[in-house]
């Protein structure tokens, strides 16, 4: 207590949050189980998340904050329990939250040998974005006359510029109604 100011003890039991009637929540689970192998990441884990909610995850490697994030993506199936993202079932349409959500994780998913507009147009090939929005995107960003054919490898300023044309992508996909291809 050097600065003359005591710390402030988070309450070991936080009052419940009030949920209005009948909202639906964008993340619910139920005594979920997840396994990775034969290993338990997450053993009877509950939560729930309301629209507009802002969750921190904390906690040492391997507390199954990474597992979590990728169960809510419909990436690892729930063993045991139930839960629903986004108003699906994540044990029987793990296909529709995956359609819903999407998951950047501990990488940032580039190619680091292939130029910018190679990525752009790799991962907006995924989520079904035309020819003529992944230009749009680059465009916007500035990248298609600069950086569009500089290896992403080259500069992490190129690797930001990719992940702001990514989301104008990903924009336009969603301004003009979701599509998947596949």
């Amino acid at each position: 207590m050097e600065s003359g100011v005591a710390p402030i003890a988070a309450p070991s039991n936080p009052p419940p949050i009030p949920h209005p009637a009948g909202a639906v929540p964008v993340v619910e689970l139920h005594d979920v189980v997840a396994v990775l192998g034969s290993f338990p990441a997450l053993a009877g884990f509950t939560m729930r998340v309301e629209r507009g909610e802002i969750v921190l995850l904390r906690g040492p490697n391997g507390a199954g904050k990474t597992t979590l994030l990728r169960l809510c993506a419909g990436l690892l199936p729930v063993a045991r329990g139930s839960g629903t993202v986004a108003g699906c079932d994540l044990v029987t349409q793990r296909d529709e939250v995956r359609a819903r959500v999407g998951l950047l994780g501990h990488t940032n998913g580039l190619y680091a040998d292939l130029t910018v507009r190679e990525n752009v147009e790799f991962w907006g090939a995924t989520v079904g974005a035309s020819t003529d929005e992944i230009a749009s995107s680059l465009e916007r960003m500035g990248l298609a006359a600069r950086l569009a054919d500089v290896p992403v490898g080259v500069s992490l300023f190129a690797v930001a510029l990719f992940l702001l044309a990514g989301l104008f992508a990903v924009w336009a996909i969603f301004r003009t109604g979701w599509r998947l291809r596949g």
